[in-house]
């Protein structure tokens, strides 16, 4: 006989407790899951919850906004794999990540995982980085049943300590170089890749007209291509846009997205237009170089294949850089006039050309060890002083700079006009002498060697005087090496120098080697080069000529050294022929 529910009523009341029980239970879930989600719902930090096939069945708003969704809804509902495609994926060093490397895949794998992902959206190109922490959530028999992931957006802090870096880079790169060209060259090369995937700059010439000094871009060919199409198609001055009105007015323009209308407007002719539509252009920057309140040029910035959309943030960047660079321009502008001053100034201390002495050959060598804008105390010179003789001198002024470039400039012209009057080269060194203690109180000082060669019909004797300075080496046509002279005071501090002329008859093939002491002192590792490496580099050029001598000395001193040589280096060789 059936039995009816309600006609057992003990039945019926344990089944009423059970309804209850559960009903209970179903609202305290419902209400823990409300709780929960309005925890999570929150926070600041996107949180998603995969289940085992990797699909994401939970997430807050916060994760909607940082994977780019304008609803909690649209991301709930979209499969994971077209999550993924519309995204470009890297690690933190910029090299790409697999899904298979994500957090989230390791947790449903059953271990922990943590890493800081950066991602590109595709659709309009925004970059961020988050530091994502993947947790498992086992079942009863330890399997994973969902993975838990943690989204920290770094972006903001990211792009502050990578902006940071950037010009801290980019300030010491600018001071590597004191060269204007290769100056722009850095500043072009440092921002491919980091800022743009191209990167341009125009400077102003002093005609008015727009000159493009450097471009850049991760493909070498593409650089080459882009120099061709900067002379097929070079920047109009008057332009209205772009370059031309960033460099006039001197303020920069920003186009977030480049357009069908953009492009049009900026083409010159089909071919062109059809060239930069090729170009896959998305977002342009172009900021001015602006120093002590002269525009000098603009830095243009073009992003392309990497899709990214410049904003307010990378402008800042982009003008921070470009002031850095017009400043480093300016220096190396400066230096460039300096250095030209300079050298324009030491040509002037140092004879245009050396004179043909008969039956004598002569060479000369000269290296002046200081930086670009300094003047070198070392000088030579060669010069007819009378009927059959000629001068041949070399000095070593101490110093370096206007100071002494212009005792420099006194000793060669005092030396010249004392030379007409005075045969013997004593004399005419103690007129120096008379002169720079007299018209100089900075108590500068100079080393002299002076020597007249007397060339007769059969014979050429020539007079030596040393002030202070090295003796010369006297290389005999067989070989055998002496010195020539004796010393001497050097001139400039004493009223009374002790100065002493000495004769050496010079023989077909013999030599005569002067030299400043910048020859002699370079130093390497402990190492001087020293006097009897010199005589020995001499001895051994026996039978060469004057001009051969002269190179073989200055490229052993220069070698002596793996940089550039610390003192003025001055070699002068008379040698007459066979």
């Amino acid at each position: 006989m059936t039995r009816v529910l309600g006609s057992d009523p003990p039945l019926f009341t344990a089944y009423l407790r059970d309804i209850t029980r559960r009903k209970r239970a179903e609202d305290e879930l419902r209400t823990s899951r409300d709780q929960l989600n309005a925890i999570f719902q929150g926070v600041a930090e996107g949180i998603t919850v995969q289940g085992v096939d990797g699909e994401i069945v939970f997430a807050n708003e916060a994760a909607a906004r940082t994977l780019g969704f304008g609803s909690l809804e649209e991301l709930l509902t979209t499969p994971v794999s077209r999550i993924v495609e519309g995204y470009e994926l890297r690690d933190e060093t910029g090299d790409p990540l697999a899904i298979s490397d994500l957090p989230g895949r390791h947790a449903l794998e059953g271990r922990a995982a943590s890493r800081v992902v950066r991602f590109r959206r595709l659709p309009d190109g925004e970059e961020r980085w988050s530091e994502v922490k993947a947790t498992p959530v086992l079942d009863e028999a330890g399997r994973p049943r969902f993975a838990v992931n943690i989204f920290h957006d770094i972006t903001n802090r990211h792009r502050t300590q990578h902006n940071q870096s950037f010009l801290a880079e980019a300030s010491a790169v600018l001071a590597s170089s004191l060269d204007f060209d290769e100056t722009l060259q850095h500043v072009a090369r440092l921002a491919v890749p980091r800022l743009a995937d191209w990167c341009a700059i125009t400077t102003r010439e002093s005609d008015g007209s727009l000159r493009q000094l450097a471009v850049e871009h991760v493909d070498p060919q593409k650089v080459e291509w882009a120099r061709e199409l900067a002379k097929r198609y070079p920047p109009n001055p008057d332009g209205q846009s772009g370059v031309p009105e960033v460099i006039r007015s001197g303020r920069p323009e920003l186009y977030p997205e480049i357009t069908e209308a953009m492009l049009e407007s900026g083409a010159t002719d089909p071919e062109h237009l059809q060239i930069l539509r090729s170009l896959g252009l998305v977002s342009v920057m172009s900021v001015p170089m602006i120093a002590r309140d002269r525009v000098i040029g603009a830095i243009t910035f073009v992003a392309a294949e990497s899709g990214r959309r410049y904003g307010p943030e990378d402008l800042r960047i982009a003008e921070d850089l470009a002031q850095r660079a017009a400043m480093a321009v300016v220096n190396s502008r400066l230096f460039a006039e300096r250095s030209a001053v300079a050298d324009a100034l030491q040509q002037s201390l140092l004879p245009p050309q050396l004179p043909e002495i008969p039956r004598v050959e002569v060479a000369a060598r000269y290296y002046a060890a200081g930086s670009g804008n300094e003047v070198g105390g070392d000088f030579y010179d060669v010069f007819p002083s009378g009927e059959s003789s000629w001068a041949a001198v070399i000095g070593d002024v101490c110093g370096k700079g206007p100071e002494a470039a212009a005792v420099t400039g006194l000793a060669r012209h005092t030396i010249r006009a004392a030379a007409i009057l005075e045969r013997r080269p004593s004399s005419v060194l103690a007129t120096l002498n008379d002169a720079v203690v007299q018209q100089r109180s900075d108590h500068l000082f100079c080393t002299i060697c002076y020597v007249r060669l007397k060339v007769n019909p059969t014979t050429i004797r020539a007079t030596v005087c040393c002030a202070g300075h090295p003796l010369p080496i006297l290389l005999r046509a067989d070989g055998k090496v002496e010195s020539a002279g004796v010393p001497g005071t050097l001139l400039g501090i004493f009223p009374d120098p002790e100065l002493v002329d000495r004769v050496v008859d010079l023989a077909p093939g013999d030599t005569l080697v002067l030299y400043t002491d910048g020859v002699v002192e370079e130093q390497m590792d402990g190492s001087v080069f020293g006097r009897d490496r010199l005589v020995s580099l001499v001895q051994a050029c026996a039978g060469r000529s004057a001009a051969e001598i002269a190179e073989a000395i200055e490229r052993a001193v220069l070698g002596f050294r793996p940089v550039a040589p610390r003192d003025d280096i001055a070699i002068l060789v008379l040698r007459v022929r066979p």
